[in-house]
């Protein structure tokens, strides 16, 4: 029950609700986001993709008939879920709000969908953090990210892959020794999630997807990329899939660099797996750590 001064104020009134996005709420969902991060927040970039998007769900919590957070569900692969954008009005954080938001993403999921649900959060988001173990997702790993200039020397180490020989792509992915390095995970943008035919028709498609040292019945490994437009002043090139045996992945990221320079890159870029093998390899390709803070994967 509420105090006599707690009903002198008007907020304690009001009852937060979380419910599915509408487009009416698109004028204040940017409001909210233009407090985020000095302005420079993503979401405003794909919100309409996400209103559009038929799968998963696209949330707000409103109170008193406002909107003061968002959240998005989205598909990641056929049984594969990812939960990201959760956003809170800085005017309005402390309140739970972010809690429920995201107990509500998490019921719906449990509810209507199947398979796996995961997400990361910033080593230094100790509420997510906990807010994550309370809702019984487990700590899968932890991403930083790493960089090196592009090396302008030729390189013919790379062949493109043909849509014809996807299926024998993603055998050598899924059996690669390197990618239990990165928790089986491949890299979709600071999203994360197992390799799909899916996932690699599009890097193919892109041309985005290269056998590494093909030989006539094999290949050493194979490198998918995809590019970070976040920096307007440096065209990066990240690394998206890398699979090959550990022992050569020194050289594939070193040929990466060179390849990094050809097709017009000014940096390439390794969101590597913070294990002592990952980072002694990073560090041997020329690779240094671009951030103090890392990510965490739950699931």
């Amino acid at each position: 029950m509420a105090s006599a001064g707690d009903l002198r104020k008007p907020e304690s009134l009001f009852r937060l609700v979380c419910r599915p996005a509408l487009p009416k709420d698109t004028p204040e969902v940017l409001a909210l986001t233009s407090k985020i991060w000095d302005g420079g927040d993503y979401v405003p970039e794909v919100w309409n993709d996400w209103m559009a998007d038929p799968e998963g769900l696209l949330a707000v919590a409103e109170f008193g008939g406002r909107v003061v957070g968002i959240s998005k569900l989205s598909r990641m692969g056929p049984e594969d879920w990812w939960l990201e954008g959760l956003r809170v009005h800085p005017e309005y954080e402390g309140r739970g709000i972010a809690s429920h938001l995201h107990d509500y993403m998490v019921e719906h999921w449990q509810r209507s969908l199947n398979g796996s649900l995961r997400l990361v959060t910033a080593s230094f988001r100790l509420p997510v953090q906990h807010l994550c173990e309370r809702s019984g997702f487990v700590k899968a790993g932890e991403f930083s990210a790493f960089n090196a200039p592009v090396i302008d020397e030729p390189v013919n180490s790379f062949t493109p892959v043909e849509a014809a020989e996807s299926e024998q792509a993603l055998e050598l992915i899924q059996n690669s020794l390197s990618m239990p390095l990165s928790y089986g995970m491949i890299n979709l943008g600071w999203r994360w999630s197992p390799p799909t035919a899916a996932h690699l028709a599009e890097a193919i498609s892109l041309k985005q997807a290269w056998w590494w040292r093909k030989q006539p019945e094999t290949s050493q490994g194979l490198l998918t990329i995809i590019e970070d437009d976040e920096d307007d002043d440096v065209k990066n090139a990240v690394v998206q899939t890398m699979a090959c045996p550990v022992e050569k992945m020194v050289e594939l990221l070193v040929d990466f660099r060179r390849l990094a320079k050809g097709m017009g890159y000014q940096q390439a870029a390794w969101l590597a797996p913070l294990n002592p093998l990952a980072v002694q390899i990073a560090a041997e390709a020329g690779f240094e750590r671009g951030w103090d803070a890392s990510v965490f994967l739950y699931e």
